[in-house]
């Protein structure tokens, strides 16, 4: 476990941003989530540049200034990660490497000094095969042990697109929950569709975020 400075944590204007626009989102979150006893939560952008990352980052710093409320933030696009980016902070080990030397997800994890309520796996660099890390039982079984540390933590996993090959599809299962983010510009009924036939028998939607719908 290590501590990280965040810059987008520091920054006073984003901070304002994430008040306003994800106080009420976080409200139902949180009020869902509790009602059906779920603790994880997908974000899961329906095509790539949709703004699931910025969806995912806001949300969890949303939760976790509520002071009482902790929560795990993790970068599950393997392929493409960018949170820590986003954050402002290092970037993690890869998650293949702390499978393959079974070491706990406790050593990749970074506690965000201006926000030590959150949690975040954030690694660095991208994977390959994606898609079979995230199926494999070692990554679940990884999860369910590391979740024994803060069972009472809200976590939220940042997904890769789910029209954009089959590494959402294959994280999904791990999940209690799904929040959809659509690009309100460029996503179509057609692009739904599909999502909503892919989504079948997986967990539940909690809703449809339309993103980049205002300038």
């Amino acid at each position: 476990m290590r501590r990280e400075a965040s810059r987008t944590a520091l920054d006073t204007k984003f901070a304002k941003t994430v008040n306003s626009r994800f106080a009420i989102l976080r409200t139902q979150i949180l009020r869902e989530m509790r009602k059906h006893g779920w603790r994880r939560l997908a974000i899961t952008p329906l095509t790539a540049g949709a703004g699931g990352t910025s969806v995912a980052v806001q949300l969890a710093l949303a939760l976790s200034r509520q002071k009482l409320t902790e929560v795990i933030l993790v970068d599950l696009d393997l392929a493409q990660p960018s949170i820590a980016t986003t954050l402002g902070i290092p970037g993690c080990d890869p998650v293949s490497e702390v499978l393959n030397l079974n070491r706990p997800m406790a050593d990749i994890t970074a506690i965000v000094e201006e926000v030590p309520n959150l949690w975040v796996v954030a690694p660095g660099s991208a994977e390959d095969d994606a898609a079979e890390l995230l199926q494999d039982d070692a990554l679940a079984t990884a999860l369910h042990v590391w979740r024994g540390i803060r069972p009472n933590a809200i976590e939220i996993f940042d997904t890769a697109a789910l029209l954009d090959g089959d590494a959402a599809l294959a994280t999904l299962p791990l999940v209690d929950a799904i929040l959809l983010v659509a690009d309100g510009r460029r996503s179509t009924n057609s692009d739904m569709t599909k999502a909503e036939r892919l989504l079948k028998d997986l967990p539940p939607i909690m809703g449809v975020i339309l993103n980049k719908s205002e300038d």
